[in-house]
């Protein structure tokens, strides 16, 4: 089976704080040999999300660090659509879907590798339920 997995997702997979059962037992239904997709926006929102949980002292800059071994295990596999056909479609489904560039990314991915997305945002979950695209549960 091929996965999606956007940055909520992920943040509650790995921050101790946001960690919680219904998010560890929709991840427990993923098998090891599964693919794990994310575009290469994900990388870019972890570092703000890190950043974020340093500047607002959730975390020191030493605990964060010690969260990349656990973002390394889930071993996601990086996507590098780009260019000015990407951005025209996400435009397409950020105007649709009423979704942010950033979903879009997301929902596009899923969809063109006919993943399932893993997500948490309910906004973006409804969208992709609209495109026909599975979201875990």
């Amino acid at each position: 089976m091929t996965y999606v997995f956007d940055a909520s997702f992920v943040g509650a997979l790995i921050i101790p704080d946001e960690k919680n059962p219904r998010v560890d037992k929709m991840y427990d239904k993923i098998e090891n040999e599964d693919e794990k997709n994310t575009p290469q926006l994900l990388w870019y929102e972890i570092a703000s999300i890190f950043r974020n949980l340093i500047r607002h002292r959730r975390f020191t800059n030493d605990e964060v660090v010690q969260l990349f071994p656990k973002l390394v295990a889930l071993g996601l596999k990086t996507d590098f659509e780009t260019g000015p056909d990407f951005s025209q479609k996400l435009l397409r489904f950020c105007n649709e879907y009423n979704l942010s560039s950033y979903d879009a990314a997301y929902l596009e991915l899923a969809e063109r590798k006919n993943a399932v997305l893993c997500t948490l945002d309910k906004d973006l979950g409804a969208a992709a339920k609209k495109r026909g695209v599975a979201v875990l549960k």
